[in-house]
């Protein structure tokens, strides 16, 4: 195959034009080089140009897709853009924005491994009952696994934890309890009102056995995914809330994010589908589907409204790390959460941002092997302590 040929054939593959046969094609030369050293410029042209080629497509194809946002159906269709980046990421190789110089670069910095692999989280959860008791739901067996009053609490096959009222559910008096997830756990679970949530890691949510009252109340740390369900008694609609550290989030059924970690920065409530309002001390601010309400941790400043990045906010919950023009230290977060790292920087943070998709499957080696392809951070890992430094350039 010549170069032109390589090209045209990659370019039709992202434009959605290759025929089946030609796809086929694709796939199959890029599957035959697993290693960086494997490419051949003679062939492909200069490798970091080519990606930098490849990314531009990439993005140029998905900002083409439907303009459905911020409907869920859409990020399915944007999943199936992120599917065609995982046929193209072979082995080590991911499409980040690279320094946009023509200054030949050194050859990207791997991260340095002297124990096991940090592995990637997985369905992780405790269950702290209203009497104290702890149940580690990775460990239980599927069905009940314990009952508050004659509210059942099952686990179903798929791993998710359901709340199921009895008839003679108590409606005073009302017992708490609290799901989390450990640094590398995730969790699903559907609320005694149906209301689902997905529980992101190192994450918390307190919630009542039987929701009872006028009102729908639940108690969140970290980030969860929310599809509220309309709940009406006595003829009126029971309005659900969930409360941070300093900030309530009213909703009346509906989809979205809140995100509320105690070391983030920002406090952030995306909103794909519905209404919410958000009240953060005496600021209230309601936002539409599409928008992004944010709170600084540390002041009391306004709250700040702003169109969303819905795929990068939900790539979470479908199994994915989406980075877009993320910063370094919002970048590590996501890796400490994931694979319950320790991150320490040796100098300064790393001026660099980073745009990238790829399965939160991936070991952690990979992950930063990625990262390191900006050539300007490299990383060590030690056990669960990954030290972040600038890379060397070198001349």
């Amino acid at each position: 195959m010549e170069k032109h040929e390589f090209l045209q054939l990659v370019n039709k593959y992202l434009a959605g034009t290759a025929s089946l046969e030609e796809e086929q094609q694709v796939m199959q030369f890029l599957e035959s080089f697993p290693a960086a050293q494997d490419w051949d410029e003679q062939l492909m042209g200069i490798k970091e140009q080519v990606e930098e080629k490849m990314l531009q497509r990439l993005l140029k194809t998905m900002d083409t897709l439907p303009q459905q946002r911020p409907k869920v159906r859409a990020i399915h269709a944007w999943i199936a853009v992120a599917a065609t980046v995982a046929v193209l990421v072979v082995s080590s190789m991911i499409y980040f924005n690279l320094p946009n110089t023509h200054v030949q670069q050194p050859p990207a910095q791997r991260a340095q491994q002297t124990a096991p692999v940090l592995q990637p989280g997985g369905n992780k959860a405790l269950l702290k009952l209203a009497n104290g008791q702890t149940i580690v739901l990775n460990q239980a067996a599927n069905g009940v696994v314990a009952m508050q009053g004659s509210t059942q609490i099952k686990k179903t096959a798929a791993g998710e934890l359901v709340y199921e009222p009895g008839a003679a559910a108590q409606q005073a008096g009302n017992t708490f309890n609290t799901l989390t997830t450990p640094p590398g756990g995730q969790f699903q679970i559907t609320l005694p009102d149906g209301t689902k949530v997905w529980l992101n890691a190192a994450s918390s949510i307190t919630f009542p056995t039987v929701f009872s009252g006028q009102e729908r109340r639940v108690q969140l740390s970290g980030e969860a995914y929310f599809e509220v369900t309309k709940v009406s008694r006595n003829n009126s609609r029971m309005p659900f809330f969930v409360s941070t550290n300093g900030s309530v989030v009213e909703v009346l059924g509906t989809h979205f994010n809140v995100m509320a970690y105690p070391d983030a920065p920002n406090q952030e409530t995306t909103l794909l589908e519905g209404a919410v309002q958000v009240t953060h001390g005496a600021q209230t601010q309601k936002i539409t589907p599409g928008q992004q309400a944010s709170v600084l941790n540390s002041t009391g400043a306004a709250i700040q409204v702003k169109q969303a990045n819905i795929d990068a906010v939900m790539a979470w919950k479908e199994g994915l790390f989406l980075f877009d023009n993320t910063n370094i230290e919002s970048a590590m977060n996501d890796i400490k959460r994931w694979y319950n790292a320790t991150i320490i920087y040796n100098g300064p943070q790393p001026d660099v941002a980073f745009t990238g998709v790829l399965p939160r499957s991936t070991d952690v080696n990979t992950v930063l092997n990625m990262l390191a392809s900006t050539r300007r951070v490299s990383f060590t890992v030690k056990g669960d302590i990954i030290t972040v430094q600038k890379a060397k350039q070198r001349n």
